[in-house]
């Protein structure tokens, strides 16, 4: 087992396992989630594992080996002598890039006709991870970490980012900084509000710490915003730091209550077939 693998597979058993907890607790139950958002969940996962990451770190070696053949391994040298300050760039890094990449899918159609094709390519990849559940009756799960179209693994800079890392010999780095960003990412997507317990506190000092941690960090209860069907939805674009919601993109919302709504409305085919959701490759309504 590489250790890719490692992280894929770890990340992937919170994720079963704070599903579990859903599903035990009721909370997936009443049509919150159908029997296509959990064949979503299955094929997105294993296509992740077993597809997506090893071939673009295939892609990333056999790229700079052409023209670095010397490149394996080279930052190495960067992450025993200097662990920390490494770690916390890439972190960083990768979370800013992240933003970039989701904020793209949600902000309004850019003016130039060859970027909104792009866009186009964005939002139809990111539309799955916006379905689930019965319409109007559809929760936020923990699986929907990962679901997404076939294209978003190779459309998103922070993947390649991440296994760049790996491949020039960060390994310590990319494992704590991905295992840590993963782990927080599933975190805000479960069904928990535990945040709004410190929103809504009797004591004002609670609630201003939180409000204060909330510009800094994302927390469930902002990302179940972006989730929602209403003004929120192309808020909160970041899974883990809220600063540059904040400070670079502009789309930082806290709220004290959880939505109404979740999800964006579904066509008849993406309610039917899994298969149709991920591999969708419909560009026609993106660009009219």
């Amino acid at each position: 087992m590489t250790l890719n693998d490692l992280v894929s597979l770890s990340i992937v058993a919170f994720v079963a396992l704070a599903a579990i907890t859903e599903w035990l607790s009721g909370r997936s139950g009443n049509g919150a989630r159908t029997a296509r958002d959990w064949q979503m969940a299955g094929l997105t996962v294993g296509m992740m594992v077993a597809v997506q990451r090893p071939l673009v770190l295939l892609l990333i070696g056999l790229a700079l080996t052409a023209v670095f053949p010397a490149s394996a391994g080279s930052l190495a040298w960067l992450e025993q002598s200097y662990f920390w300050p490494t770690l916390i760039v890439f972190f960083c890094l990768e979370e800013l890039i992240h933003g970039a990449g989701h904020y793209f899918a949600h902000c309004r159609r850019p003016k130039a006709r060859w970027a909104q094709k792009i866009q186009a390519v964005f939002k139809l990849s990111h539309r799955p991870h916006h379905i689930s559940g019965d319409d109007d009756r559809g929760q936020l799960s923990v699986v929907q970490t990962f679901t997404n179209g076939w294209l978003w693994w190779f459309i998103m800079p922070n993947y390649w980012f991440q296994l760049l890392a790996l491949y020039l010999g960060l390994t310590e780095v990319f494992l704590w900084g991905t295992v840590v960003k993963g782990l927080w990412s599933a975190h805000t997507h479960a069904n928990w509000n535990y945040d709004l317990y410190f929103h809504n506190h009797r004591w004002a000092w609670v609630r201003k710490t939180m409000w204060g941690l909330s510009h800094i960090f994302t927390f469930p209860t902002q990302h179940h915003h972006h989730h929602a069907r209403g003004k929120n939805s192309a808020k909160n674009v970041c899974g883990t730091l809220a600063l540059y919601d904040w400070l670079v993109f502009g789309t930082l919302a806290i709220e004290t209550r959880r939505p109404e709504v979740y999800g964006w409305r579904q066509s008849e085919r993406e309610q039917k077939s899994a298969l149709y959701r991920y591999f969708n490759t419909d560009l026609k309504p993106y660009l009219r």
